[in-house]
């Protein structure tokens, strides 16, 4: 599953990111982007943990500030490897 995360100093990194984030996700890989303003990258974040998981904590997360620039995590709607908690008894689905 893939997370956006925005509000990022221009010394940030992949590696720098990872471990920030290793206490709260399962973090499979992190690409760095650093088009547009120098002192904005944002990082496309690909973790192993269900939808739900990373949907709580990217709530809980979002808008934390780290060095003085708040956060922001987005979660991509269209994936491919996104998997559940809940069983599908447990899921309400509106047709």
């Amino acid at each position: 599953m893939q997370i956006i995360l925005s509000g990022l100093h221009c010394d940030a990194c992949e590696e720098s990111v990872a471990e920030g984030l290793k206490q709260f996700f399962h973090v499979k890989h992190v690409t760095m982007v650093r088009q547009g303003i120098e002192d904005n990258p944002w990082a496309l974040i690909e973790v192993h943990d269900s939808y739900e998981r990373v949907w709580n904590v990217c709530n809980q997360l979002r808008g934390v500030f780290h060095r003085g620039k708040k956060l922001h995590f987005y979660i991509p709607l269209h994936q491919e490897d996104v998997f559940h908690d809940l069983e599908p008894h447990q899921r309400i689905n509106i047709v």
